[in-house]
């Protein structure tokens, strides 16, 4: 069956597997088994060359000049062959990272817009920091590190396997004198010594590396933090330049890029004694094959040639064995993001939990076109109650503006209606089969062109060009009008009250039954206000507007007040 991203808790391995029980299965076992296809041959040739090395130093020390160099052609042949192997290896592990990046992505986007997780995380949930870095930078080091890791390891098996045999052959037996105990007989002895050695080089290695892994982690964190701090400054930088507040923005980026060089020089303090031990360990790894394979070859059991071989074939298994050594900063990097990531997941799950155990809300629909709100009491994340016992009735046809004091509680109030506010209980009942939209006072404009960001969010197609430029005239945004099919960062380019008038654009095109504004007006001047309440009486006159706002110009626009203070605590 396959497999999709559900709200759920989830560990390492099972995020891993996802994937290859997706329905990209077949594609990814296909890959992957040529990958390891692949992989297993470029051992073989590899095996084939050390063999080459114990032919070609004989030919050298016989002074056979002509065996030198036929075998100098056939290396040619043998490096082209293995050249050819090796970059389809790399371009069928490349593709494979590709689509497995595709669907993980994907899925994580799908998991973070399901059931509003990314308002909840956004709103209510402080220890997950940066989603977009999370679905964006860490999903693409997951995929990669994990393929990267994986062929590493398995071409270490193999190269142990293929090379042992090589290896113990050209060993011979070593007798080591023991004294009145007789003489100890050690076949395959190379063999036995690159193994002592990995095993001993392994367990080192594991001990000082691993607080890399935390560090790796935090230093995930901390540079999210910083780049969203630079991007805080230029998504506002219009309020910061008012301000003069370049100072206080240096100084606070400062603290914060502080923070990160903290935590890298403990990542490099940390390398560096990895490092240490690694070079020291992989120098050595060059010298102790000859070491201990010169015994046999002043001994004459075997001749240079069959000495190069030994050395070749037991650099290759001490490399083969030294995997873990070798990729152990990248096994930490591996396991960070592994573990943001199911951060990322687990937080999103135990919000919608929450969220599910907390809303105590029944919302029903029924035929009469009316929305009715009873015993309705809504309360913070932490139980603080704001608002309690509100018994409210909208009737269709008449307009309604919301008031009270800043503070009480009137957005959240348009928010539990809207089914986005899950904390607190009551029964909210709404009209089936009608429009209901819910317009907040920062208006949203999507990436791309105006045109999309006046259909958004249906992108109705039956909506023509001149149609969208009348109402860009009715909302006095004629100006604009020249820019409809054009791509621009509309939230920069706007004003405040342009963002709200292209709101109202937008409203328009969608013919809501019910409109429920929360200071949708608040940027506008009072000409501009009269004129958009003016288009909505006119031109959706079936349309019932509830407002939320505090200027005294409102009243003339509505029928009845509501004064929310009435249901405070």
């Amino acid at each position: 069956m396959d497999q999709h991203l559900e709200p759920k808790r989830y560990t390492a391995w099972q995020l891993i597997r996802m994937f290859w029980q997706s329905e990209e299965r077949y594609f990814a076992y296909s890959m992957l088994f040529l990958v390891i296809f692949f992989t297993i041959v470029l051992v073989g040739f590899d095996v084939a060359f050390t063999t080459w090395y114990n032919y070609f130093y004989d030919a050298l020390q016989d002074y056979d000049a002509r065996g030198t160099i036929d075998l100098l052609a056939i290396f040619c042949f043998m490096a082209a062959v293995y050249i050819v192997l090796f970059v389809y290896r790399y371009y069928m592990q490349a593709f494979l990272a590709l689509r497995w990046r595709q669907w993980l992505t994907k899925e994580f986007i799908n998991r973070w817009l399901k059931k509003r997780s990314y308002y909840y995380l956004e709103t209510f949930d402080k220890q997950t920091d940066n989603p977009d870095q999370r679905i964006q930078e860490d999903i693409q080091s997951l995929v990669i590190n994990s393929l990267i890791l994986t062929v590493g390891l398995i071409n270490s098996i193999v190269t142990i396997f293929a090379f042992i045999y090589v290896l113990w052959r050209l060993s011979g037996v070593i007798n080591l004198s023991l004294g009145s105990f007789g003489t100890w007989h050690i076949p395959g002895y190379l063999v036995w010594v690159g193994i002592v050695y990995a095993a001993f080089g392994t367990w080192i290695a594991f001990k000082v590396g691993r607080p890399l892994i935390m560090l790796n982690f935090e230093q995930q964190r901390r540079e999210a933090n910083f780049r969203f701090a630079a991007i805080d400054v230029r998504a506002h930088s219009e309020q910061v330049a008012l301000y003069r507040g370049e100072e206080n923005q240096k100084g606070i980026m400062g603290k914060i890029f502080q923070g990160v060089l903290d935590n890298w020089y403990a990542i490099i303090l940390r390398q560096k004694i990895l490092f240490w031990f690694t070079s020291g360990y992989n120098q050595i790894a060059v010298l102790l094959p000859l070491l201990v394979a010169l015994p046999n070859y002043f001994n004459k059991i075997f001749r240079l040639g069959d000495l190069m071989q030994a050395i070749r074939a037991f650099g290759q298994i001490q490399d083969a064995m030294s995997f873990l050594i070798n990729s152990y900063p990248q096994i930490a990097e591996w396991r960070a993001v592994i573990r943001r990531l199911l951060t990322f997941l687990n937080h999103m799950y135990e919000l919608d939990a929450l969220a599910k155990h907390r809303n105590k809300f029944t919302i029903s629909y029924g035929p009469e076109n009316i929305i009715s709100t009873k015993d309705v009491t809504i309360v913070t994340p932490k139980g603080k109650t704001l608002l309690q016992n509100i018994d409210q009735t909208f009737n269709a046809g008449q307009h309604y503006v919301i008031k009270g004091p800043s503070g009480i509680g009137k957005s959240t109030f348009v928010r539990t209606l809207a089914g986005i506010w899950p904390f607190g209980q009551g029964n909210i009942s709404l009209p089936d089969n009608k429009n209901v939209i819910f317009l907040p006072q920062n208006s949203y404009m999507p990436l791309g062109t105006l045109k999309e960001a006046l259909l958004f969010p249906d992108k109705i197609a039956n909506v023509s060009d001149e149609e969208l430029l009348g109402l860009l005239d009715d909302c006095d945004l004629g100006h604009l009008k020249p820019q409809l099919n054009q791509v621009e960062r509309w939230p920069e380019i706007l004003s405040g009250g342009e963002l709200q008038r292209v709101a109202f654009a937008r409203l328009l095109v969608q013919k809501p039954d019910w409109v429920f504004m929360d200071e949708s007006t608040s940027s506008l001047d009072l000409a501009h206000e009269k004129e958009v309440y003016r288009l909505l009486k006119d031109k959706l006159p079936h349309c019932t507007v509830v407002s939320v706002g505090h200027r005294p110009s409102l009243d003339d626009y509505h029928d009845v007040e509501i004064d929310l203070a009435q249901y405070a605590v």
